[in-house]
């Protein structure tokens, strides 16, 4: 069974500012949602000081999904302001529509906070349809299994901190050896009072990190879980965290490239490894109650949360915000991948599939709520459906159509909602 969802969250200004041009562009359909081969259509509107430009001329320029160039079309604002404008797709996927002034140079408008970005708006057409570019890898999971088994006599190591341990839960530092001689850390919290809680999972966008327990819910009778990906200690405080992150990041490539090309080598293999057997511990813990254990995340922390549900049986549903790490094959077809962008790198076609959520989503058979920005270009929409389109269970995906790579206000709401059921703390 499958649910979706349609939140507008991005501010879309229309008035004018002091002496300022403003440029709106926004799909006409309030859920520009369309079938192969239907007309998507968006209004170009120009006003000065509150009264329509009469001249000028910009081009909207259409891709699929930011990649693959597919049309574009002239606009004068001398035969009309506002102005609309169409185009369709005769194959499942995203348009993205991006405006240049006539310079030849990304038009802006107004964003949130003020600030100017790249006037863009996107449509889907027949999302559910899309295909992955990768098909799955014969030894697949048996390449993961066999990673699992060679840590699998690792100890977790928990060392309590006070500076989180207030109140009614316990906090641990939380220490795993994994692949490849590497080292993760974290935060588990656990109710001081003797009884079964459900446990909540999260893994943090791209960045430096969580540092501390998952608070939203530690102090609610839940077990919690906050794992980094880095293989420096996690600090106790943001600063330190930042700071210990800035000296990793000294070291080439960035962190997601680093050991690409070889999928024993690379990077988040023994991130999921390392994880997947946290998660276990937790799993076994006599305070686990045996029902409920939820994994979310955003970006880097979606990608983590469809990646760790299909390795770990444990896990009861998942929260995918924008997910990351989706569709590294997305290319072949004139799409964009998502996040990493792991298409970039040599050999690719080699490892890239054994680290792609779209292929970890095969697994999953559990519910889970999924959210896409039509004009995010950091995580493509076409590379979310993707992997959604993967899922086995009940899902429910929230259409966040003004926005970009974020964590919308409306998104979050139907996550609270959905982690707080799922946790078996509301009906």
């Amino acid at each position: 069974m499958k649910k979706l969802c349609f939140a507008v969250m991005a501010t879309v200004f229309a008035v004018s500012l002091a002496a300022a041009e403003v440029l709106t562009f926004t799909p006409e359909a309030k859920l520009p949602v369309y079938t192969c081969g239907e007309k998507a259509k968006f209004i170009l509107s120009v006003f000065d000081n509150g009264k329509a430009v009469t001249n000028g001329k910009y081009t909207v320029v259409y891709t699929l999904d930011g990649n693959k160039t597919l049309d574009s079309q002239e606009v004068d604002l001398a035969k009309g302001n506002p102005a609309t404008v169409s185009v369709t797709l005769d194959e499942p996927g995203f348009v993205l529509a991006r405006v240049l002034n006539s310079a030849g140079k990304p038009a802006m408008t107004p964003g949130a906070k003020g600030k100017k970005v790249p006037a863009l708006a996107g449509a889907a057409f027949d999302p559910e349809k899309i295909k992955m570019g990768y098909d799955l890898p014969k030894d697949f999971m048996a390449f993961w299994e066999a990673g699992n088994k060679q840590i699998a006599g690792e100890k977790v190591k928990l060392e309590k901190v006070e500076k989180y341990s207030k109140g009614s839960f316990t906090t641990y530092y939380v220490t795993i050896n994994t692949l490849n001689n590497e080292t993760l850390t974290g935060y588990l919290s656990v109710p001081k009072a003797k009884g079964k809680y459900p446990a909540y999972i999260t893994v943090p966008g791209a960045g430096p990190g969580f540092v501390g327990p998952a608070s939203q819910w530690a102090g609610k009778n839940v077990i919690t879980l906050t794992m980094n990906v880095h293989k420096f200690p996690t600090a106790d405080n943001a600063a330190e965290q930042r700071a210990r992150y800035a000296e990793s990041q000294k070291i080439k490539p960035h962190y997601p490239a680093r050991g690409a090309g070889n999928r024993d080598t690379y990077f988040f293999r023994s991130v999921y490894v390392g994880i997947n057997h946290v998660i276990n511990y937790v799993a076994a813990m006599p305070e686990w109650d045996r029902k409920h254990m939820v994994i979310d995340g955003s970006s880097q922390g979606g990608g983590s949360a469809l990646i760790l549900s299909g390795l770990n049986k444990n896990i009861t549903a998942l929260a995918a915000n924008v997910p990351a790490l989706c569709d590294h094959g997305g290319v072949k077809t004139g799409r964009s991948s998502g996040w990493p962008r792991l298409d970039r790198q040599k050999n690719a076609d080699a490892f890239a599939p054994y680290f792609d959520a779209a292929n970890f989503a095969r697994f999953i058979k559990v519910p889970a709520l999924v959210s896409c920005g039509f004009i995010d270009t950091t995580c493509s929409p076409s590379s979310v459906y993707a992997a959604y389109n993967q899922l086995k269970g009940d899902k429910q995906m929230v259409h966040v159509p003004l926005e970009g790579h974020t964590v919308s206000k409306a998104y979050v709401a139907i996550r609270n909602d959905f982690v707080a059921k799922h946790l078996g703390l509301t009906e």
